[in-house]
């Protein structure tokens, strides 16, 4: 019960701005600037359909400017976890931190560019609970995370932010300031060889099933705003299908 309170109370804290509609773009060669440290911005994603997943893999690119400490890059609250799934960066310890189930794992000699494009993606697989975290090609070593349980519910997804504690909704330390892009999420994990081609954008990567960049339902926030990649960057690496 407590539980469900505090997702009801993230709803409310995070959904007041009911009366900006979601819409359903193609945001291929599109970015989304988060401009200001502000738990006011984020954006919303909508799914198709709601969270019954036992195994997933998130890509993302993100542009980063270390305005606060551990920024959020995205996260996954549900009826039965607020902390069900979250991805973040450390600026001081240049660590990246995985949340599955509100337990954390964190990832240490990862690559962390300022001011540049970095390519990350995440996967999980709730047969031996195991994470692995790959960043500008480079991989981690596996880590157990989390409690061997799916997840299930409605989920609020939310790129730039992390609803951190119970009965709280977002935290300024968390807030991520820089342009996000390409988030695609899949209900299972990809193969190397997939997670590669994502990386290296030089060919027809595989589209996110549960979240697709190119067909994104989203509801934005605050001062955060969509933009072309060539007006936020000079030089751009990837090159998409």
């Amino acid at each position: 019960m407590r539980r469900l309170a505090s997702y009801v109370i993230f709803i409310v804290c995070c959904g007041l701005a009911l009366s900006q509609q979601p819409e359903r773009k193609c945001l291929r060669e599109k970015v989304i600037v988060f401009p200001e440290l502000s738990t006011n911005t984020w954006v919303k994603l909508h799914p198709n359909e709601s969270m019954t997943q036992t195994e997933f893999t998130v890509c993302l690119r993100f542009y980063p400017d270390p305005e606060s400490s551990n920024p959020c890059l995205f996260s996954i609250a549900t009826p039965s976890n607020p902390r069900d799934i979250s991805l973040l960066w450390f600026v001081d310890t240049k660590q990246y931190q995985l949340v599955i189930h509100n337990s954390l794992v964190q990832f240490n000699g990862l690559p962390l560019n300022l001011n540049q494009w970095n390519t990350i993606c995440v996967t999980w697989d709730v047969k031996n609970a195991l994470a692995q975290m790959f960043v500008n090609e480079v991989a981690s070593i596996k880590r157990v995370v989390g409690p061997k349980q799916a997840f299930k519910g409605e989920p609020v997804i939310s790129l730039g932010q992390c609803q951190t504690k119970v009965h709280s909704a977002f935290h300024l330390s968390k807030t991520f300031t820089g342009f996000i892009s390409d988030v695609h999420m899949h209900n299972q994990v990809l193969t190397i060889n997939q997670i590669k081609t994502y990386m290296e954008a030089k060919s027809k990567y595989k589209l996110g099933d549960y979240i697709n960049w190119h067909n994104l339902m989203y509801t934005i926030f605050g001062s955060a705003e969509i933009n072309e990649k060539h007006q936020v960057t000079f030089k751009v690496k990837e090159e998409q299908p």
